[in-house]
């Protein structure tokens, strides 16, 4: 399966959809688009909707889980923590990122 990512900050990863048996198609024939929910009833299961689902467009029914329902316990809580923790550090490095930018910025107009 071939896919590019992008970040959503509503708990979903997006990415394309592309299968040995083609591409899945939504209700508006439009291709969808492959997700992973992060939420703690479904931590890292992936499912297909409409790619106009997140916006203000024609509004798409079409939905899909790809995988099978995981058994709540251990590693279905392992997984949501684990993943909770990794956006952490991310917004982290991030904050970090543009504290150092800023610093530059600040920098450069005192000279002038």
């Amino acid at each position: 399966m071939s896919s590019s990512s992008s970040r959503s900050r509503n708990q979903l990863q997006v990415t394309h959809v592309q299968s040995q048996e083609g591409v899945k198609l939504c209700d508006y024939v439009v291709p969808a688009k492959e997700r992973t929910c992060w939420k703690i009833t479904n931590p890292g299961r992936r499912f297909w909707n409409c790619q106009n689902s997140m916006t203000r467009l024609r509004k798409c029914s079409f939905f899909e889980w790809k995988d099978e329902e995981q058994a709540d316990g251990y590693y279905k809580n392992l997984l949501y923590s684990l993943k909770q923790k990794l956006d952490a550090k991310e917004e982290l490095s991030e904050m970090n990122n543009l504290r150092r930018m800023i610093a530059e910025v600040e920098f450069l107009l005192s000279k002038e």
